[in-house]
């Protein structure tokens, strides 16, 4: 049995920023519970120069420094056109943004909270949460080796990714409004010069995404519907490769290069979660909210959210349970805004609007 003043439910970037805040900043007892160990690959990230403010707040920005991440020029796109248009960092007066590798990026922020007096438990999952009758919660934890063990908070925060798990067992339901997924391979590529900068190149069916990665590699995904994804089989790897060869920029970023790892289908689908929160709870990260990648709103949106979840569990804890309220209006017009947003830069390209996955992307979504 453990006593905690807040128990957060996934340990990726939303769930460890969530409790590196309450533990710089208010004391409060936090304990992370964690379904992986961090041992399996995770998909990379370019992150804007916008990141470095909110790693400062967390405590972490000198320790991240450390860790090897490539600093990240700006970005390319082929969008609307057949020409590359390329936009600098250098030209926001903020620097250079990274190219992460994102199994370090979360395992540093795991290994901080618990540097700085939080609770870590991995490769464990939560098969019971119940109300305790008292205002806060019980939560059975289940270890993949065996171990079980009781976990008694006074408050609840979500962090579980998509899937939202807490979330959906307290009563909230999710807002999809697309099937977008990223079929993802890793290259290695040949030695030699690295363009450190992100490539968006859109298709006829989807769009396509690479980077490099910090250990020589680059990371290359397709963009599009699971159900155009299922017809076209582009889970096939030769069917993917063909699908790169008829690009024009993806494959000279990746020319000379060999595919290293099987193809994973990640869910990449726009949702918003509906309530927030409720008494005693608050989700955060893409438990509560998830966006488009062409958006860049991965990691800046889980960190930044799951700052203010840790803002909220403060309040109730507190007994003011205001901050509730404002954190998922802010919520729901950050989605809304997102939406319109979306629309916009989808209908930049219109050499394929009567196609399936363009003409979907081109009509108005409502909230």
């Amino acid at each position: 049995m453990r006593d905690v003043d807040v128990a957060i439910l996934g340990g990726g970037p939303a769930g460890t920023a969530a409790a590196l805040t309450l533990r710089a900043y208010s004391g409060l007892r936090v304990a992370v519970v964690e379904r992986s160990d961090y041992e399996r690959e995770r998909v990379g990230e370019t992150v804007s120069p916008g990141l470095q403010p909110l790693l400062a707040y967390l405590g972490v920005w000198e320790s991240f420094q450390r860790d090897g991440h490539l600093p990240a020029y700006g970005s390319g796109a082929a969008w609307g056109s057949a020409r590359l248009q390329d936009r600098d960092f250098l030209f926001t007066g903020q620097g250079d943004g990274w190219l992460l590798d994102r199994r370090r990026f979360d395992l540093r922020l795991a290994d901080e909270v618990r540097e700085k007096g939080g609770e870590l438990f991995l490769r464990t999952e939560v098969p019971v949460c119940e109300a305790d009758g008292r205002g806060g919660w019980r939560l059975e934890l289940a270890g993949t080796d065996g171990r079980r063990g009781t976990l008694q908070a006074r408050f609840l925060i979500d962090a579980t990714g998509k899937r939202g798990g807490l979330a959906r067992r307290l009563g909230a339901h999710q807002k999809v409004f697309d099937r977008l997924v990223g079929v993802t391979g890793f290259f290695e590529l040949p030695p030699g010069d690295r363009q450190l900068a992100t490539l968006v190149e859109s298709a006829p069916d989807g769009w396509w995404y690479s980077a490099p990665l910090p250990d020589g590699r680059a990371v290359v995904s397709f963009l599009s519907d699971s159900d155009v994804v299922r017809r076209l089989h582009l889970r096939d790897p030769a069917v993917w490769q063909e699908a790169i060869a008829a690009t024009q920029h993806v494959r000279e970023r990746v020319a000379g290069g060999l595919l290293a790892s099987p193809l994973r289908v990640v869910p990449a689908h726009s949702r918003h979660l509906d309530p927030a929160g409720g008494p005693g709870w608050v989700a955060a990260g893409d438990a509560v909210a998830s966006f488009d990648p062409l958006s860049s709103m991965g990691i800046g949106h889980a960190v930044s959210s799951g700052i203010h979840a840790a803002r909220v569990a403060f309040d109730h804890l507190g007994g003011k349970g205001d901050l509730l309220r404002q954190y998922a209006g802010a919520v729901a017009r950050n989605a809304s805004q997102y939406l319109a947003l979306r629309r916009r830069f989808y209908l930049l390209e219109q050499r394929w609007s009567d196609r399936p996955f363009w003409a979907r992307r081109h009509q108005e979504v409502v909230m």
